[in-house]
This record gives structure tokens, sequence and C-alpha cells, in this order.
């Protein structure tokens, strides 16, 4: 990946790739990208609010792409809604590698009946088992493993020592990092006589269209059926997807997440890092799990969760605000019991008194 191009682009250029107002100079030009405090005159970065102004105060950079208009800078800007949207465009479009070798090397292993489409590019090391479908335009790059009965769409980019195992389908333009795990057994087992006995994990995954996985991430295949991850979801790195889960369309899973078998994630939904999700649950529509969450049961649609067990993030936030002050309550608390006891003996001691008093009124 480059950061820099030998060829100018000029922020006229740029204003046609992504719109927004010219503020400046159009003919202004820059050769790389970088961040708001590391940008230098040959650079363009972006800025996302005015709390980002204020922490950083300056910029050296040649060009920016702005949320207002910024009259405190002599930089020539470009004016956009959505100044980090417009810079991934143009990081895409002017500095991302051009598309790798394309054709089939000769030491790539073919199963039986496997069908490769169009304009592939498939590297040394490739194993194919049989009848693997492999659409056009996919690469795959050393050390990936594809399983018999496997179908791959098309634009699909897997890359080193991805392993898809028989039977999955994989959608059109999906990411695959290096050392993901795609169909392995599901963990399923039975005790019978005080040992545990595999259950056959017969199923499949299907992952859809426009999905990224990260590095390292497990899917596991479904006992029946399939484990399915729904279009544009995308997974972060060392995620734990368990058999018949279902995440679905355009979720965010980041790094750490584990999923239990069987539960059921909505569209739409955010799981923060460390996340954990039980088993056989559902998870609603637009959903927001903070990290480090523990999710025992299932969650309405349009809520946000945090906390081990997860709790609504308003309670959550009050629980913490206490958390600081329990050595103090406890102290507190243990003075009021004393005060307590005392008041109570006090209590019993007077209710003594008045009775032999009374006792003696009666006998005199």
């Amino acid at each position: 990946m480059a950061t820099s191009t030998r060829t100018p682009i000029s922020l006229a250029q740029i204003h046609d790739l992504v719109g927004g107002e010219i503020v400046g100079s159009p003919l202004a030009t820059v050769t790389g990208l970088s961040s708001l405090e590391e940008a230098g005159p040959n650079d363009l970065t972006f800025v996302t609010g005015d709390r980002v102004l204020k922490t950083h105060g300056s910029t050296a950079a040649g060009a920016l792409l702005a949320h207002r208009r910024l009259d405190e800078f002599v930089t020539p800007h470009i004016i956009i809604a959505n100044p980090t949207l417009a810079f991934a465009k143009v990081a895409r479009t002017f500095f991302c590698p051009i598309s790798p070798p394309r054709g089939i090397d000769k030491t790539v292993v073919r199963g039986l009946d496997t069908q490769i489409g169009s304009d592939p590019s498939i590297w040394p090391g490739v194993t194919l088992g049989d009848r693997v479908t492999i659409g056009a335009r996919v690469t795959l790059y050393p050390g990936v493993f594809v399983g018999n009965d496997t179908t791959i769409g098309d634009d699909t980019l897997l890359y080193p020592n991805v392993v898809v195992r028989e039977g999955c389908t994989i959608g059109a333009r999906v990411i695959i990092h290096s050392g993901t795990v795609i169909g392995s057994d599901g963990f399923g087992y039975v005790q019978d006589q005080g040992r545990h006995y595999k259950i056959p994990q017969l199923g499949g995954v299907t992952i859809e269209d426009d999905v990224e996985l990260g590095a390292n991430v497990t899917v596991d295949r479904a006992t029946l059926g399939q484990t399915i991850i729904k279009q544009g979801t995308k997974v972060d790195n060392l995620v734990q997807i368990a058999h018949n889960v279902t995440i679905g369309a355009h979720s965010i899973l980041v790094a750490q997440v584990g999923i239990a078998g069987s539960t059921r994630v909505g569209h739409h939904v955010m799981i923060g890092g460390q996340a954990g999700l039980a088993d056989h649950i559902a998870i609603g529509d637009q959903v927001m799990i903070a990290a480090r969450a523990g999710v025992n049961r299932s969650i309405e649609p349009n809520q946000i969760v945090s906390g081990a067990p997860a709790m609504p993030h308003e309670v959550w936030v009050k629980a913490q605000a206490v958390i600081p002050r329990l050595p103090e309550l406890r102290q507190v608390v243990r003075t009021l019991e004393d005060r307590v006891k005392q008041l109570e003996a006090s209590h019993s001691a007077s209710q003594a008194s008045k009775a032999k008093a009374t006792t003696r009124k009666r006998k005199g």
C-alpha cells in the first residue's frame, strides 16, 4: 500500500471525484496522504470536526477535506459533508495499488471439475478441491486452501493462508484477510457415560456479498443448515463466530468478539471489542453493544447496552459512577449498622427498665 504517488493530483481532480465546494485554488496539487498532525506541504488530509481543529490548532498540509469553510486556514480545501468518506474515496482511487498479476500459477493444485472464471489471479501454493467454482477476477494469494464443493463469487480477494473448507459459499467482492478459517467444525458434543461424543457438523457457511473479514477470524460451519454472515458486514481480527450463528447485514464486529452457537444478530448491529454473546439469543436490529460486554439474554432493537452482565447503557453508567465510592459507602453502612445496634440496645434497655417499673407499681 502506498501513501504517495509520483503524479501530482490537483484539487480539481479530487473535487471531480468527491464533489463539495472548493475554497482556494483548484490547481493546488498533492502527491501524498497523511494525518492532520503529520501532513506536509505535499499531502492531503481531512478534518472531521471543530474539536479536532482545537486539538491540533494548525496543519502544514497542502490541501484539506473539511466539514466547513476554514477561514482560519490559508490552506486550499474542499468543503464536504463527510470528509472521512471523501478521504477514503481519494485513497482508493489514487493511492491503492493496481491489481496483482493475472493468471494461474503452474504450482496451483486443482481437484476434479474445478471451474475458474475469467481474468483470475491465483498465486503459487494455492489448493483447490473437487468441484470448486471460482468467479471472475478472483484473487487467491499464496497458501489459500479451498475445499470441495465450495463457491467463490466475482471480484473476491483471499489473502495468504486463508482456509475455506468444504461446502461453503463466498459471495462477490468479499475480502478475507490472512489466517482466517471459514467452515471449521462447530463445537458440538454430547456426553455419554462421562465422555464427550462428537456430533458431526454437516452444515456449511454462507458469506454474502461485500463482507470483509479481518485476520485470524474463525467462522464455524453449522451443525445442520448454514452459519450466515449477511451482506456488507465487516468483521475485525480475532473474532469467533460459532456454528449456526446468523449475522445481519451491514453489521460491525470489533476485534476479539465471541458469538456462541445459534445466536441471531440483526442488521446494522455494532459489537465492541471483546464482547461476548451467549448461545441461542437474539440481538435486535441497530443494537449497540459496548466493548467487553457480556450478553446473556436477548436484546430488543435499537438498544445500547454495556457491562457484564449487559444492561442498558444509562444504568451501567450510573453503576460505574458508584463503584469508586464503594469502600467509602461500605464504611458508611458499617457505621450505620453500629449505630442501629446501639439504638436497638438502648431501646431494649429502656423497654426493660419500663417493664421493671411497671412490675414494681403492680406489686406496690
